[in-house]
Parts: structure tokens; sequence; C-alpha cells
């Protein structure tokens, strides 16, 4: 049996909020993922895209000084593997990351300006060893019967579990969208074909200023589970909520 936690769409990073620079991620969600990572004690811990925020070098902000003023990219980083990274690598011995449509960002970048080829590359900036497997954007990994990706590859925010599984035809499980969301199907002519879809949540704030305060469908949290020997498994996803879940009958954060 292989345990596993998946963490999407921490934005490890900052951006300007009401002419302050403020945090994009959450660390009161994170540390306490983090705090059931330590319990739960993973063979592997994936990472499912948008960790890193990269906001500082995106082609959005191109033109809007006042945006990223004061955002560093490499402090970013820095800050992301010192508060973060270090940690994970502590408390599991497999790690994968999954490149989201924000580290997508640095190889923009470097193609516009090929002098920097190397220099942001993100196994680099996040000082990521051979313990590490990078999954390029729209990629994805198998863990026995489930497969991760990120999400950006599915165009629906509304229908996005039932678009996954129909466009993969596997279990599958990603994030992208920042919500919860599942969608099953079984097929008529094979009953123990089971395929599900699940929408992780995410671990960064729930109002970025681009934003601009309307409502949407985002909560956080994180998914965890266990893949049998035979590759069948059983996943679970605690939603977060204000820095507190519950997950094996015990309480994390707060």
């Amino acid at each position: 049996m292989t345990k596993y936690v998946a963490l999407y769409d921490l934005h490890f990073g900052f951006e300007r909020k009401n002419r302050h620079k403020v945090p994009l991620h959450d660390l009161k969600a994170i540390n306490a993922a983090l705090d059931f990572i330590r319990d739960f004690k993973p063979d592997t811990v994936v990472l499912g895209g948008d960790a890193l925020d990269c906001g500082a070098i995106s082609h959005h902000n191109r033109g809007k000084a006042g945006r990223i003023e004061g955002l560093k990219l490499l402090a970013d980083a820095k800050l992301f593997r010192q508060e973060v990274l270090s940690v994970i690598e502590g408390l599991a011995k497999q790690f994968v990351y999954i490149t989201g449509n924000h580290e997508a960002w640095l190889e923009d970048l470097m193609e516009e300006e090929p002098g920097l080829e190397g220099v942001l590359d993100l196994s680099e900036i996040l000082s990521l060893d051979r313990r590490w497997k990078i999954i390029p954007q729209g990629g994805y990994h198998h863990l026995g019967k489930l497969t991760f990706i990120h999400g950006d590859q599915l165009k629906s925010n509304e229908y996005c579990a039932k678009n996954a599984v129909l466009a993969y035809q596997r279990n599958i499980r990603f994030g992208h969208f920042h919500t919860f969301q599942a969608y099953t199907m079984t097929s008529a002519c094979d009953t123990d074909m089971g395929r599900t879809g699940v929408a992780i949540p995410c671990l960064c704030r729930k109002d970025p200023s681009y934003g601009n305060s309307a409502p949407n469908k985002w909560v956080q949290g994180f998914n965890y589970g266990y893949v049998w020997d035979n590759g069948n498994f059983n996943d679970y996803t605690p939603i977060i909520v204000k820095g507190q879940f519950f997950a094996n009958g015990k309480r994390y954060g707060g």
C-alpha cells in the first residue's frame, strides 16, 4: 500500500492589493495541511501545479508596473523553499511537481528572452533535487489507478469534474479551478470499470485582487489517500474552513 497527499494551487507569492503587498498564499491553511502530513506520513507528496505563483513575471501584469511593485520572483521562491518545500522533503520519500499554467510563465519568459535559459529553470530556483519528478505543463502522473493533472487542460469551470472524466476516461484528480467538485461514471457493459473525477480545492487566499471582490466557487482543501498494490485506491478531500479541518478523527489548524 502506498499513501499519498496531493496539494494544489498554493499560489505561493504576493500581489499588490489596495496599494499594499499582501500574500496570495494562505499560510494558515498550508500549515494545517503540513501538520496532517506529519501525522499521515505519506510515501508520496504531489504538488499539483500553481504552487509557485510567479505573478512577478506574469504576462497579465506586463506594462502595469504598479501591479508588481515590490514583487520579486526569486524572493518568493526562496520563501517557498523555506516555508513549504523544506518541510515537505522531511516528511515523505517521493515527490512530484506537476507544472501548472503559472509556472509555465517561466517558460514563456525564456522564450521571449532566450538569454535567461537556465536562470529561470523551475528546478533551479526552487532547489529541487533528484527526489522530485517534474511533470511539464499539460502532463500527468499515474499512481495506481489514479491520474493527477493540473487541470488547465480542461476548459469548463461549471462542470470541470465531469469534463475531466469524459476527457481522460480515468480516475482523475486535478486542481486549477480552486473548487471542490466530483463526478462518477460507470460503464454499462462493465460495471467494475468505474471512473471518478474530483476537483481538488486550493491552498491560496480566496479573494485575490483580480477577482474584484466578486463571489466565486473557491474553497480550500487538499487530497490524500491510499493506493493498493493492485492499483485500487481510497481517497479523501478535507475542506479547510478558516484554517481548520478534521481528518482521521483529529482536528488540524486553529
